[in-house]
Formats: C-alpha cells, sequence, structure tokens
C-alpha cells in the first residue's frame, strides 16, 4: 500500500499537478459567489486588493511554482521581487476555502511550501523574520524574552505547575499573550474563568515552549521540528492528556500542524481552543452568566480558529448566552472571514499591509452599528488595537473572555 505523505514532507514537486491544473477562475480573491452582499466588502485575498497584480493571489502563485519545476524561471534575476509576492501572504486561507471547494486544490499548504522553497535556495526567510525565529532557537519564544518572565502573567492566580502537580487540564498559555503586557488580560480572563468553572488546570510556566507556529508559517521546518519534538516530550513529561490554548495559531499548530511533521505519529492528546472548551462548560452548566453585559457586538472569525480549524460557533454561542450582548454579524464571516492581517509574519515585515487590512475589517465592523469588535486570538486584538485611528475611535475591541468574566459573579 502506497503511504500518504504528511504535509510537511511535500515540496513543490508534490503540488506540480494542482499548479498546473490552477482554472484560473479567481476564486482565490473573491468571496464565494452566493455569499456576496456588497462590492465593498466582496473580496477575500488582502495581498491582491493591495496589490492588484495576478502574481500576488493564489492563481498568480501557482503560475510561479510552475516556472520553478519546469525550471523556465531564474529568479535570481529579480529576487527581491519573488519574496515580496511570497512573504506578504498572511496564510489565512481564503484562497485554500474556495478553492477546495471548487477544484478540490491546497494552495495555502503549497504556498506554505514556496516558503520552505525559498529557504532553502537561501532567498528567505525575510530579515524582519530571521530575529524572531532565532528568538525561538534562542529563548524559546519568539519576543526575545527570558523564559523566567513565560510564568509572570500567573503571579498571584495560585494555579498549579503542570511540571511538578498532577492536574487534569494543561493550560497552554502561548508566548504573545503570555510576554505582552498589552495581552495579559487573555490568559488571566481564561484562568480566572476556567477555575470558576471547576476546571483542574495547571499550567507549564516556565518550562512552556513556543509552539512553533509562527516558524511553520513563513515556510521554517528546520526551526519547526524541533520545537515539535520538545512540546511533545515536555507533555509526555508532564502526563498531559488534555491542553486549552489561548492562542488560535497555538491551537493550530498543537491540533493539526504537529501531527503532519515527520516521524510524528499521532497525538494522543486532546487539543481545546479556549472558545471551544468554554462553549462545552457552557452546555453543561458549568459555565454561568448572572450579571448583564448591554452591549451590540460583532464577532471576527481569527483564521486559525475559524477557516483552519472549523471554530466558528462556538464562540457565537458564548456572545449569545451572555445576557445583555446583541449580536450582529459583518458581510465577511466564518470561512469568507476578511484575515485581520497581522499573520504569517506580514506584520513583521510589512507592517503596513497588516494595518490596511485590519483598518478594512474595523470599518466592515463599524457597519454592523457594533459598540465593539470582539474576537479571540491575540494576534487579531493587537493589530485591530494597533490600527485604530485614535483612541477616541468609538470601536471597542474585546478578547471573548473579557465579556464572558464581566457576566459571571
Amino acid at each position: 500500500m502506497m503511504s500518504i505523505k504528511k504535509i510537511y514532507e511535500k515540496n513543490l514537486e508534490d503540488y506540480r499537478e494542482q499548479a498546473w491544473g490552477c482554472s484560473r477562475c479567481n476564486w482565490c480573491q473573491n468571496q464565494w459567489g452566493w455569499n456576496v452582499k456588497s462590492s465593498k466588502f466582496s473580496e477575500v485575498c488582502p495581498e491582491f486588493k493591495y496589490s492588484r497584480i495576478a502574481a500576488y493571489s493564489a492563481m498568480g502563485k501557482f503560475h510561479i511554482m510552475r516556472a520553478l519545476l519546469e525550471d523556465d524561471f531564474d529568479f535570481s534575476e529579480s529576487p527581491q521581487t519573488l519574496t515580496d509576492i511570497v512573504y506578504r501572504c498572511t496564510s489565512c486561507g481564503a484562497c485554500e476555502m474556495n478553492c477546495l471547494r471548487l477544484n478540490e486544490k491546497e494552495p495555502l499548504k503549497a504556498a506554505e511550501a514556496l516558503k520552505t522553497k525559498l529557504i532553502e535556495v537561501g532567498l528567505g526567510p525575510l530579515p524582519a523574520h530571521k530575529e524572531l525565529l532565532k528568538s525561538i532557537v534562542n529563548y524559546d519564544n519568539p519576543w526575545k524574552q527570558p523564559r523566567s518572565q513565560k510564568a509572570h502573567w500567573a503571579e498571584g492566580l495560585n494555579l498549579k505547575n503542570a511540571a511538578e502537580q498532577q492536574c487534569d487540564v494543561l493550560f497552554f498559555a502561548g508566548c504573545t499573550p503570555a510576554l505582552d503586557p498589552s495581552l495579559k488580560h487573555d490568559v488571566v480572563n481564561s484562568a480566572k474563568v476556567l477555575k470558576a468553572c471547576g476546571v483542574d488546570i495547571g499550567i507549564l510556566a516556565d518550562k512552556e515552549v513556543c509552539c512553533g507556529s509562527p516558524a511553520i508559517r513563513l515556510g521554517d521546518r528546520e526551526t519547526f521540528f524541533p520545537m515539535v519534538k520538545k512540546n511533545l516530550e515536555t507533555f509526555r513529561q508532564a502526563g498531559v492528556k488534555e491542553i486549552i490554548t489561548q492562542c488560535a495559531g497555538c491551537y493550530h499548530a498543537l491540533k493539526y500542524d504537529f501531527p503532519e511533521v515527520p516521524g510524528i505519529n499521532g497525538m494522543d492528546i486532546e487539543v481545546y481552543h479556549v472558545t471551544e472548551y468554554l462553549d462545552r462548560l457552557l452546555k453543561q452548566g458549568r459555565l454561568k452568566f448572572s450579571r448583564e453585559v448591554p452591549l451590540t457586538v460583532t464577532w471576527h472569525d481569527p483564521c486559525h480558529i475559524g477557516r483552519h480549524c472549523g471554530i466558528y460557533e462556538e464562540p457565537r454561542n458564548i456572545l449569545k448566552a451572555i445576557p445583555g450582548i446583541t449580536l450582529v454579524e459583518m458581510e465577511r464571516i466564518k470561512d469568507q472571514t476578511w484575515c485581520c492581517g497581522a499573520g504569517g509574519g506580514v506584520k513583521a515585515a510589512f507592517p503596513d499591509l497588516a494595518t490596511k487590512t485590519a483598518k478594512e475589517r474595523l470599518e466592515e465592523a463599524r457597519e454592523t452599528g457594533a459598540q465593539a469588535l470582539v474576537t479571540c486570538c491575540p494576534y487579531c486584538e493587537q493589530n485591530f488595537r494597533d490600527s485604530l485611528e485614535t483612541e477616541e475611535d468609538g470601536l471597542l475591541i474585546y478578547d471573548l473572555t473579557d465579556l464572558v468574566l464581566k457576566a459571571m459573579e
């Protein structure tokens, strides 16, 4: 029986048929037909929208792959243009959702293999990304912070140390919310809510290392693979059976990327995003709301838990259950949502593109009449806050757990 290659065993050659089979239909650029409500918010690919050059779309990347595979394109003549095209992709996956529907093709996975190819030939990653990757190797986090800082967010919460004490569930904080003071409230909220619901959680404290998501989104398998093995060894030593992640990127990595690494024989650990776990607690009657939160909100689907992993209804269920909350929807939602603009290393290397993309989403949110945009991804939250015009902008930005905590005793 022929074995099926794991995703991270594949190279450009494995995507040859897909590249040649691209039908140039342009659905990688636009919302799926019958979802369109207006021309203003009809597109799904930020990279193409703000360049208007076909090469920046998934269709264009398939053309580039064909040229590289057939060796009829000398990329040494225009390396900067090539890296610009490849690394402006936020890895949002909108192109792949539509291409899978129509042609059963995987332009996002192929594009990430293209990033790996550029690294192999010495054209990638970009200078702004090299610092992140070097930090992951040297500090076990992308932000050049000492490992000892990883547990500071939990001071005073009286959480178990999962590396030393038995606990039912590991709460995996993630590098960005644990180390960025402006996002610390996300992990503090989640820990408080989970404890209040009677969940026996522990943390790895300064033993928690980066999940490696930034590395694999940049195509850097050489950095990602050791991080996977390091994490799995830590989980094994701690006897972990369930993991709850705060960060959407961590969830995607642990749940779907880890098992795709060569030599990893599946995952015997259940991985949940905090929105998924809180929805389960709500249905079990363990998460209860007793305070009214009078607010009209709209939900932004983070790409890493939404399009990539199919978590759409769980956060909406929670919002609808909070007394006083009115949920209104934007035009582009669920698998047709508009990316926040921060993913795939874009915020680090192309901050202007990240800001433009976020501002469009903020405008879309305002047009619903919502008072607040709610999400549950540290990168989305951070980029939206950074992209507000002024503090008096009028649109509030919340993590879902902010509202959950407000609604509890």
